[in-house]
């Protein structure tokens, strides 16, 4: 084998590697937010400590992929890297370290709810904990497969999140005028769901990042949508 494809293989391997650590920190952020919901909507503070402190690897993780990023560019230059796809792929583990980060929270107040008399309300949260993490994993799905259009669909799909948000949210303000016996536990909640919330924007985030990885358009604070399937631009540039 030459030198010129001894790079390439070289790069693959590396660009393998990566893509791999990105997926691992997928799976480690959407189990964390199972069992930060599950440990809220079961009563189960233990499912709760383990969110807490599975936390850990995530942030290893999103280190690892920063400097692996790092060492891709230092190591092979801009002749045989996709730059926009390290750059990308960076940006995407920093929003799903936030991800775990919102679902440590989640996690931390259900703990809190856990010490209190249950209340129906928190059943509520079920929805858009599902909401959440479907749309975070087809998020994750869509940029390590690289499937624009899958993309494209979690922007219009964060409407549905954001609905039920304000919906639980109005309904919870509601109760904290007519109950004010259980205040502490409704705050409670409205934090919670608001963590959940912002995990899918965190989705949005990884959506919007695989579409500048697949198109170099940005889309961020409404740029311009990419056209057709075809048309988008596919320079490594």
């Amino acid at each position: 084998m030459n030198q010129k494809n001894l790079i390439i293989q070289a790069v693959e391997d590396a660009m393998a590697a990566f893509d791999e650590d990105i997926r691992r920190m997928g799976t480690l952020v959407l189990e964390n937010l199972r069992l930060a919901s599950e440990g809220l909507l079961q009563r189960n503070t233990d499912l709760c400590n383990r969110a807490i402190a599975d936390d850990d690897e995530v942030n290893r993780l999103e280190i690892k992929i920063d400097r692996t990023g790092v060492e891709l560019i230092t190591r092979f230059g801009p002749v045989t890297l996709n730059f926009r796809r390290i750059i990308a792929s960076m940006k995407v583990s920093t929003a799903l370290e936030r991800a775990s980060d919102h679902a440590v929270n989640l996690a931390r107040r259900g703990r809190k709810l856990n010490l209190r008399p249950p209340i129906p309300e928190t059943a509520q949260i079920k929805e858009l904990a599902d909401l959440a993490s479907a749309q975070l994993r087809d998020s994750i799905d869509a940029y390590c497969d690289g499937q624009l259009q899958n993309a494209l669909r979690i922007l219009s799909r964060d409407t549905a999140l954001d609905q039920a948000y304000e919906a639980f949210t109005k309904h919870i303000v509601s109760r904290m005028e007519t109950d004010s016996a259980h205040v502490k536990d409704y705050v409670d909640l409205l934090f919670a769901t608001r963590f959940i919330e912002r995990i899918g924007d965190q989705s949005v985030n990884i959506a919007e990042d695989t579409v500048y990885y697949l198109t170099a358009m940005d889309i961020r604070h409404g740029g311009e949508l990419p056209g057709p399937p075809g048309a988008a631009a596919s320079s490594g540039l």
